[in-house]
């Protein structure tokens, strides 16, 4: 970024200039019904009234409500969009391949993101704690990519500095291109499926990979000091396999107050809840509430106004 002469800002430190900014936008591709747990989602949304969250979906009434604003498109005219701002032919025939573009959001909806000092990544299948609680201005001000896990990008919860080095990081892949263009699934914005080993001590740049990821790229170009990469666990979600090579239930109780979410055992707080794995169990509860309440209970069991019942 450069301010010219006679610009209000001329003088001032590029950190003073990108304050003037929103902090975060959170973009986020839904196409389809709308599920059952997005109440909780956009209540967690709203509580973080000075994080953006930027939709674009075809079965959401378009709109601004608070900091969510809802834009109304469908998965073709996404890929004829991410055709253009890319330059290129994609492919792009199912909503989960949506994962693979994530890196390349900052091209792909750069319009919107003129406000932005930072956008990001994330799912529905969430909770959000208090964000900027864990992305302090101090973070934001010393790394250039952000996220919610140590071992790799995690595309529920990763943000990239909106400047030309970061929203072009993907270039730096060897394998982009093939990524883009083929129907498969790569889960290029992570680790290419790479998640089991890295959980369990791999490093990702001597592990065997079918394509260079963006954690590939971003472990390697922070290594040589080329960007600044910020790689904490804030995400509480169900990591770990049992000897049988099953999921190990979630333990935690967790409870939402008001915009914070923390264990409610030893009073971690965390960054969000991700329940990607339970949402499928039956046995997960998610009620239908005409409200989400300031205050309820998350455990293995689902969504509850106390820890022991569901109403």
């Amino acid at each position: 970024m450069s301010i010219r002469a006679g610009s209000p800002y001329y003088g001032k430190s590029l950190a003073f200039c990108e304050m003037k900014k929103r902090p975060i936008t959170l973009i986020i591709p839904f196409f389809g019904p709308v599920p059952a747990w997005q109440p909780f989602f956009l209540k967690s949304c709203y509580a973080n009234n000075d994080v953006s969250f930027l939709i674009f979906a075809d079965h959401i009434c378009p709109g601004i409500d608070r900091n969510v604003r809802v834009v109304q498109t469908n998965l073709e005219e996404l890929r004829i969009r991410a055709m253009r701002k890319l330059q290129m032919n994609v492919s792009l025939e199912s909503a989960y391949k949506i994962c693979d573009f994530r890196p390349a959001f900052g091209l792909i909806f750069e319009e919107y993101l003129k406000d932005s000092w930072f956008w990001g990544t994330c799912d529905t299948d969430i909770v959000f704690g208090n964000i900027r609680k864990i992305v302090t201005d101090e973070v934001l001000a010393n790394y250039d990519i952000i996220t919610a896990k140590r071992e790799y990008l995690v595309g529920h919860f990763t943000l990239y500095r909106n400047a030309a080095i970061t929203n072009r990081l993907f270039l730096e892949s060897a394998d982009y291109r093939e990524v883009f263009q083929s129907p498969r699934s790569y889960a290029f914005d992570e680790c290419n499926f790479l998640w089991w080993k890295l959980l369990s001590g791999g490093d990702i740049l001597s592990t065997p990979s079918r394509i260079e990821s963006m954690s590939h790229v971003v472990k390697r170009l922070t290594a040589k000091g080329r960007i600044r990469a910020y790689f904490e666990s804030h995400v509480i979600e169900q990591d770990k396999l049992l000897a049988n090579g099953s999921l190990e239930e979630l333990s935690n109780r967790l409870f939402w107050d008001n915009g914070v979410l923390y264990d409610q055992d030893d009073k971690t707080e965390y960054l969000s809840f991700h329940f990607h794995f339970l949402k499928k169990d039956p046995a997960f509860i998610i009620p239908f509430w005409k409200e989400v309440p300031n205050e309820f209970h998350i455990s293995q069991n689902g969504f509850s106004l106390t820890t022991k019942t569901f109403d």
